[in-house]
């Protein structure tokens, strides 16, 4: 019985360039088009057999780099995860970077030589059968398993029965709970790059990360590939924010290291507070934390998102500012962006709220060291 061939998505705005890539592809893959990157999305929706999507980067409607960051924000594992090789100039390194950053597995340099576009898209459709092929043994023994076999964290499945007994606590005590999700950006591209055991290690030293920076009453899950997520029992919007910035900041201030490797690791981060964000149930807010956290990674990754008018713009996670940048900050209401750094900088105006209570009498001792054990507790 034949092998059933890949299909591949043509994506370009040129009828001369489809022709000619449909022509060297023909004989050994089956292939559709798109005229451009709306209609290449509309086809990339329609067709579950797609396996490989080639396209160019200047074209109208919808350019190579919003076709990346759409189908890897996607919420379809299939489309998310799809292999997109972009063409691209040889000398080209502008492009290359700005691709990598949405998220493009490979690059098919101009002028277009048949056997090397043969050889990529080969090599691309195997890397996409096999993380289907993970994916789905990774959904399966998610589902019979309490515990992630290679993280030693909580399963999804346990996640979810976890959070659906803290969130019905929390509404009969009328107490705050919140749920992260936290994506590794470009994963697939280091598992390509670095192989399957290297992979695995640097999801362990990310599970390690989290497991050191949460609490004890927190509930921390492996999902599938390189995804993970939180339940926060009593933490409202502030003290997540606070927690989601550590975890974003304790990923990336260095690079993960093994023997002779050094590989630098961001993640993207989502979070969703119940009676604060729109979700009944776990499921629900977890969902609009996923959504939020797939932004962030579209964006170009190491950052968070604090709510849906925060989706992830091109401009770089905020460093911590000092006071007079908060109050400028401020000033231009930019004071969204300065929610994970609350409590470290009220502390440190709490000798100047001490000198004006000793030195002006004006009586509010109490108040002051409630508010100082309070963001003490939260820093």
């Amino acid at each position: 019985m034949a092998e059933e061939r890949k299909k591949v998505l043509i994506v370009d705005d040129s009828r001369v360039m489809r022709a000619a890539l449909n022509s060297y592809l023909k004989k050994e893959f089956e292939v559709t088009q798109g005229e451009d990157g709306e209609s290449g999305w509309e086809v990339l929706m329609a067709d579950t057999d797609i396996n490989v999507v080639v396209a160019d980067v200047e074209m109208p409607l919808l350019d190579g780099y919003a076709l990346i960051c759409r189908i890897r924000a996607s919420e379809d594992p299939r489309i998310k995860d799809i292999p997109v090789i972009i063409i691209t100039g040889a000398e080209d390194e502008e492009t290359r970077e700005r691709a990598y950053a949405c998220g493009a597995s490979d690059f098919i340099t101009k002028p277009i030589d048949k056997n090397q576009l043969l050889a990529h898209v080969h090599a691309q459709a195997k890397v996409d059968e096999t993380t289907l092929r993970m994916a789905e043994d990774s959904i399966d023994m998610a589902k019979k398993a309490t515990v992630d076999a290679l993280t030693k964290l909580s399963s999804h499945t346990n996640l979810l029965q976890r959070g659906e007994q803290d969130l019905a606590y929390a509404i009969r005590r009328n107490d705050d709970l919140s749920v992260v999700r936290i994506d590794v950006d470009n994963f697939k591209n280091i598992h390509d790059e670095y192989g399957n055991e290297k992979a695995q290690k640097i999801l362990i030293w990310i599970a390690e990360i989290l497991k050191e920076l949460t609490r004890t009453e927190d509930t921390i899950s492996r999902d599938k590939g390189a995804e993970f997520s939180i339940i926060a029992p009593s933490a409202g919007r502030l003290e997540i924010a606070v927690l989601c910035e550590r975890l974003r900041s304790g990923a990336a201030k260095a690079p993960f290291t093994d023997g002779d490797h050094s590989i630098p690791v961001t993640v993207s981060i989502g979070f969703a507070t119940y009676g604060r964000d729109q979700g009944e149930t776990i499921n629900e807010l977890l969902s609009l934390a996923d959504k939020r956290a797939r932004s962030c990674r579209a964006a170009g990754g190491n950052r968070l998102a604090v709510g849906d008018e925060d989706e992830a713009t091109d401009e770089p996670v905020i460093q911590q500012p000092n006071l007079e940048r908060a109050l400028l900050m401020i000033s231009e209401d930019q004071g969204g962006d300065l929610i994970p750094y609350l409590p470290e900088l009220l502390l440190k105006v709490m000798p100047l709220l001490n000198l004006g209570n000793d030195k002006l009498d004006l009586e509010i001792d109490l108040m002051l060291s409630d508010l100082n054990e309070k963001l003490n507790k939260l820093k």
